[in-house]
């Protein structure tokens, strides 16, 4: 099936808008473990690697129920394609 863009509708701008937040929180993280201040101590590393790897978790979560929410709406889309031109 070719790739369908449909345009957003409020549960998909709310989606896109959680998924926006929870990415922007991951990029820091991942900045912060990146680029560590020199006084980190190994525990203070050791807890911002778990706190990246729930933030990524949380992210890909976000990222599933919009492609989630976006299949559900091509299904509809298509049914209701199918129901007009029948």
């Amino acid at each position: 099936m070719p790739y369908e863009t449909l345009p957003l509708d409020d549960e998909g701008c709310r989606l896109f808008g959680l998924y926006e937040a929870s990415s922007a929180k991951e990029v820091a993280a991942t900045y912060q473990l990146l680029y560590p201040s020199h006084c980190l101590l190994h525990l203070e590393y050791m807890h911002l690697v778990g706190a990246l790897r729930a933030i990524r978790k949380e992210c890909n979560d976000k990222r599933l129920a919009i492609e989630a929410h976006r299949s559900k709406m091509l299904e509809l889309d298509s049914a209701l394609m199918k129901r007009l031109c029948t």
